[in-house]
């Protein structure tokens, strides 16, 4: 196993141990972080994520700032990567994909995500450097690949922090980590 897949597996675990009412608790002291944060609040295109449990908790959030800012969240296309789709309603735009997932449907606005003003990412972990560890399956690095003048801001958990993520030559660095 890779020193990627064993710090993945590690830090699933870690992060799956986190009592729901602390993950409650601590999202919404990492979104209240990110409302305060001045790109943030002068970005009108926002590419965000649907957060499934034990990630950090963006549905509430998301209800909020739809009225305020041009929301976009990622959909899986026919060639396995990510679309970033305009959603104006989370009950009428989004359903769940073949993973379980949130995403906006089909029939959907979408922008290259060049054109985004800022990036809000998930993931498995982060460093001090903006190193991230996602999933495994790289739909976020070929995303961000696409996006390198675009300001990209890692959401997650203190307990998700470590000293350094194994890094390769695709893998997409973040500019900043927002954590509780």
């Amino acid at each position: 196993m890779s020193d990627k897949s064993c710090l993945r597996k590690a830090l699933l675990e870690k992060r799956k141990k986190i009592p729901l009412f602390s993950r409650h608790v601590k999202s919404c002291r990492i979104l209240r972080k990110l409302s305060r944060e001045p790109l943030f609040r002068k970005a009108e295109h926002v590419a965000f994520y649907y957060g499934i449990a034990p990630e950090v908790e963006t549905k509430s959030f998301l209800k909020k700032i739809l009225k305020d800012k041009k929301i976009y969240l990622p959909r899986i296309d026919p060639k396995k990567s990510l679309a970033l789709c305009r959603v104006r309603s989370l009950l009428r735009d989004l359903k769940k994909n073949a993973y379980n997932i949130m995403e906006p449907k089909a029939l959907c606005e979408k922008r290259p995500v060049s054109k985004m003003d800022i990036i809000l990412v998930p993931g498995v972990a982060f460093d001090k450097r903006g190193g991230r560890l996602g999933r495994g399956g790289g739909y976020y690095d070929r995303l961000l690949q696409k996006a390198r003048k675009v300001i990209k801001i890692g959401l997650c958990f203190r307990e998700q922090i470590v000293k350094k993520v194994p890094m390769k030559a695709h893998d997409v660095r973040v500019d900043r980590v927002i954590t509780d």
